[in-house]
């Protein structure tokens, strides 16, 4: 459970029915609720919710099966003295079969509420090499703020945890554990205090955003050309991208257009190039390439030169 702004959220995932037989499917869930105002310890009590539980939810069973996770919303606790601030609140959860039987109390770790802190203003997402850069602006009148980012793909709800592990002290952030092409839905909240069950201000207003690679690798470098029998070898230092495909690898007579010489990615760091006659001239270059659809391309490297050699054949020339 936790507070996130002037709701509390009450969390649970269904268990199996108690057994095979059609009465002993689960039909009903409810919440029940007690509160302690500001300044009373609250005191283990196995009766407190016999004797003062007041249900704040239910929530229907008939299409849902075991092992989904429910989620009820609790806003009704703004309505006490206070508008609830400072209280502690006590959740608990039973289930009801379709006979009306309830199971057990499951009781959820108390909270204490805490006047929820505006949100923060102005999020901004755009896709960058690494990821998804976030940034927005902190809640007014708020300094030495803590936040929190949560990310859901588009068309589902919101997570129960953020993205990250720690809390955030800048109001930016880059997230890079997005796929490229897909689309996403980012929130940030203010956290309240620091620790489980967890208290949060008013979520920002949520951002859409499309993780897009449109950046390229950077050109190849190093590449170095050496006659190798009668072939040509080259060899270039790897690039440092993450999400690298491999490299292509051009040829061309001095003044002419290049030419790809692999129709797949080199994946290594060396090429043969055995099309190549004594006495030829030749250019090389390359360009690396990502993993995206369609891939992104570097630049050119800077082009190498070698003019192959007639091999010695070991005998005496006439």
């Amino acid at each position: 459970m936790r507070q996130i702004g002037a709701q509390v959220q009450v969390a649970w995932t269904l268990p199996e029915p108690r057994g095979p037989q059609a009465h002993q499917r689960l039909a009903a869930a409810e919440v029940l609720r007690v509160e302690y105002p500001p300044g009373v310890e609250p005191a283990p009590d196995p009766n407190v919710f016999r004797r003062r539980g007041q249900v704040v939810g239910s929530a229907s069973l008939e299409t849902v099966g075991p092992g989904t996770r429910m989620v009820h919303t609790d806003a009704s606790w703004r309505e006490l003295r206070q508008e609830g601030v400072g209280w502690t609140l006590r959740y608990a959860v039973r289930l009801r079969d379709v006979r009306g039987r309830v199971s057990p109390l499951v009781l959820a770790p108390d909270l204490r509420t805490l006047e929820p802190l505006p949100p923060p203003g102005k999020l901004r997402a755009e896709p960058i090499a690494q990821g998804v850069r976030l940034q927005w602006d902190p809640p007014a009148g708020v300094s030495d703020a803590l936040y929190r980012v949560y990310r859901a793909r588009w068309g589902e709800p919101f997570p129960e945890t953020p993205v990250h592990e720690e809390p955030l002290r800048r109001a930016e952030f880059v997230d890079q554990g997005v796929s490229a092409g897909q689309r996403y839905v980012y929130q940030v909240r203010v956290l309240l205090a620091e620790g489980p069950p967890w208290r949060e201000g008013v979520p920002s207003e949520s951002v859409e955003v499309v993780a897009e690679d449109r950046f390229p690798p950077r050109r190849p470098e190093g590449l170095l050309a050496v006659q190798e029998g009668s072939a040509v070898r080259l060899f270039w230092d790897p690039n440092p991208e993450p999400d690298l495909a491999g490299y292509e690898v051009y040829r061309r007579a001095p003044g002419t257009a290049w030419e790809r010489l692999n129709a797949d990615a080199v994946t290594e760091t060396s090429y043969l190039d055995r099309q190549v006659e004594p006495g030829q001239r030749w250019e090389y270059a390359l360009r690396a390439l990502d993993r995206a659809q369609p891939p992104n391309r570097s630049e050119f490297s800077e082009p190498v030169e070698v003019t192959v050699q007639r091999e010695p054949t070991g005998r005496g020339e006439p």
